[in-house]
C-alpha cells in the first residue's frame, strides 16, 4: 500500500483535523511570534505523543532575498522533508501524513508534492503533479515555486516537476510568474495585484494514491 498525504492549514490542525495521522509535519512562519501551545498540543494529540513523527520547520511562504523581511524554505529543509517522509514510510508503507502550513495553499502542498514525486519515482512527476492538482476542488492551491523548484534539484528532476505543474496548472504558472517579477522589480510588482485563491469549504483535502489530486 501507499503513503497517504493531507493538506491542512494551521487552524484546521489546531480544530484536531490530523487525528488518526501517523506523522505530522507543521511548518511555522517566521514571522509568527505568537503562542503555538495549541498548535502543539493538537499535534501531540495525534500522533499520540510521538516525537519521532512531528517534524517543525520555519519558513515564509516565499523569500526574495532582495526583499530582507521574509525567508523562504531552504534547500536543506526540503531535504529533510523527503529524509522525514521515507523514515515514516520505511516503518509504515500505507501510514498516513498529515502537512500544513499557514493556510494550506502553497506550502504545504509543495512539501506534499515533494512526498509524491519522491515516492512515485523519477519519470513519473505528471503523475505525481495531478495527484496533487486532483485535490484542488475549491481553486486555490498553487504549490509555492521555490520549493518546487528545490524539490526538483533535491531529488534529481532536473525541472521536470516545475514543467508538470506549469502544464497542468495554471494557478502555479501564474504565481511563479508573479514572484519572478517581484525578484527582479520588487517595489514595481509590490504594487501589482498578487494572483488569489478562494477560500477552502473542505475541512480537510487528501492525496493518497486512491484519491484525486489538488492544491493548497
Amino acid at each position: 500500500m501507499a503513503m497517504k498525504v493531507f493538506v491542512w492549514s494551521r487552524a484546521e490542525i489546531e480544530d484536531g483535523a490530523a487525528e488518526g495521522a501517523d506523522a505530522v509535519i507543521s511548518v511555522r512562519m517566521h514571522c509568527d511570534r505568537g503562542s503555538f501551545e495549541t498548535l502543539d498540543t493538537a499535534m501531540a494529540q495525534a500522533v499520540l505523543g510521538d516525537v519521532g513523527a512531528m517534524l517543525v520547520l520555519r519558513s515564509d511562504d516565499i523569500g526574495v532575498p532582495r526583499l530582507g523581511a521574509q525567508r523562504g524554505p531552504t534547500d536543506e529543509q526540503i531535504t529533510t522533508v523527503i529524509d522525514f517522509a521515507r523514515a515514516i514510510r520505511a516503518g509504515q508503507p500505507d501510514a498516513t501524513l498529515a502537512i500544513h502550513c499557514e493556510h494550506g495553499r502553497s506550502l504545504s502542498p509543495a512539501l506534499a508534492l515533494t512526498v509524491l514525486a519522491d515516492e512515485f519515482g523519477a519519470g513519473r512527476e505528471a503523475e505525481a503533479a495531478q495527484r496533487l492538482l486532483r485535490l484542488d476542488r475549491d481553486g486555490i492551491i498553487a504549490p509555492n515555486p521555490l520549493a518546487v523548484r528545490q524539490a526538483d534539484d533535491r531529488l534529481w528532476r532536473y525541472g521536470a516537476l516545475d514543467a508538470a505543474l506549469v502544464a497542468l496548472s495554471p494557478r502555479y504558472l501564474a504565481v511563479r510568474e508573479h514572484w519572478g517579477r517581484v525578484a527582479a522589480d520588487p517595489a514595481g510588482a509590490r504594487a501589482a495585484p498578487r494572483p488569489r485563491g478562494g477560500r477552502s469549504k473542505k475541512r480537510f483535502r487528501e492525496i493518497g494514491h486512491d484519491t484525486p489530486d489538488v492544491w493548497e
